[in-house]
């Protein structure tokens, strides 16, 4: 009998409880462009998979878009802010066998893809610095890292969307465009510079070596480099700063002093992009970890230090929280943005405070090793 009464009991339910409620389809819809305002790109790079671009709002960090690339790849923002350029490799089996490197070019505003051009399977694949990959001063060309393991510059002519040619620069790694545009520099491993000067249709390049400008056993210099005016600004692993002038034929040194002069506990330069600029007040922000010894120029800095490149004089070290890779923008109120781990931290520079930071706001998931962080308005 128990089925019986279960049975009668559903029948005294109220009509109400039995109704289906209605079900309402949710529609989808995407924005046409990102938020407006000024933003800060990260690349979170990928090994296993696909690489993205990620966009933030530089005032207050809101996440914006991200538009998707491929493995390994590095990331380049035009000069004016309007266009990301990724180079990703495409694994046809993963783990063996063919591989497809590109260049592809994404339209900010909308955070989509415009443009995608094969290149020669080439491509320095690893962890993301900035000089992989960069722009020529009249944004006609783009410059591709190569390491096969032998060294050489892909260029790709911008307008006709095509490769013109491959630059060989044995012994040598990085790519520093000039401010004349047919021109670029790159580190060599002997402790000199070589600059070449582009033919007229991207072709090829004249070389023409440098005297040397750092010891590359006493005193190497990272990859990463800041254009302050008309020079070129390095940090060596030993708190040294190098600025070098890329203006005639060969690159030379101008000057060489010390970030560190006067100070104690072992400090040095570390982590990836360690080094950001302030044009508005001529402030270099370095990313410093203490107790330096060989082999820790990777550590992440424990502070950022303001200094003065005019005066050379140390203005304020701020406490950080092992910030991997930073950046600032150039008005007359900084703000530095720093990666750790996979957050990006925003920091307000206070220039009656010797530049001074204090965090305003952070982001989790940016990028694991992102060193391409750019404001733009």
């Amino acid at each position: 009998m128990k089925p019986l009464r279960i049975f009668a009991l559903w029948w005294m339910l109220p009509i109400s409880a039995l109704a289906v409620e209605r079900f309402e389809p949710q529609h989808l819809t995407t924005k046409p462009t990102i938020d407006p305002g000024s933003n800060v790109f990260t690349l979170d790079q990928e090994w296993n998979g696909a690489s993205s671009v990620n966009i933030f709002g530089a005032s207050d960090l809101k996440y914006k878009g991200n538009v998707s690339s491929g493995a390994m790849a590095q990331m380049l923002l035009s000069h004016d802010g309007k266009t990301a350029y990724t180079t990703s490799v495409y694994m046809k089996r993963i783990v063996y066998g063919d591989a497809e490197m590109v260049l592809q070019a994404f339209d900010v505003a909308t955070s989509s893809p415009v443009r995608e051009v094969v290149l020669p399977s080439k491509l320095a694949m690893l962890t993301p610095y900035r000089h992989m990959l960069a722009e020529s001063a009249d944004g006609r060309y783009i410059f591709v890292q190569n390491a096969t393991p032998a060294t050489s510059v892909t260029v790709v002519d911008v307008q006709s969307g095509k490769v013109t040619g491959e630059v060989p620069t044995p012994g040598c790694f990085g790519i520093y465009p000039a401010l004349d545009a047919q021109k670029f520099s790159v580190v060599c491993g002997d402790g000199t510079f070589a600059s070449y000067v582009l033919k007229a249709d991207g072709s090829g390049a004249v070389r023409t070596p440098s005297q040397q400008i750092f010891d590359v056993d006493q005193d190497p210099i990272f990859l990463s480099a800041q254009r302050v005016n008309s020079d070129l600004i390095f940090v060596s692993y030993h708190g040294n700063i190098y600025r070098v002038s890329d203006a005639q034929q060969a690159a030379t040194l101008q000057e060489r002093f010390s970030l560190t002069t006067g100070t104690t506990g072992g400090w040095a330069p570390g982590g990836y992009e360690m080094i950001a600029y302030n044009k508005a007040h001529g402030v270099l922000f370095v990313g410093m970890h203490p107790n330096a010894k060989d082999g820790s120029h990777k550590t992440p800095a424990k502070e950022i230090w303001a200094y003065d490149l005019a005066r050379k004089k140390l203005l304020h070290r701020s406490p950080v929280p092992e910030v991997k890779a930073l950046t600032a923008s150039d008005d007359a109120a900084p703000t530095v943005f720093g990666l750790k781990d996979k957050v990006i931290l925003r920091f307000a520079a206070d220039p009656n405070a010797g530049f001074a930071l204090k965090k305003t706001h952070e982001h989790l998931n940016a990028g694991e090793y992102n060193l391409e962080v750019e404001v733009r308005p």
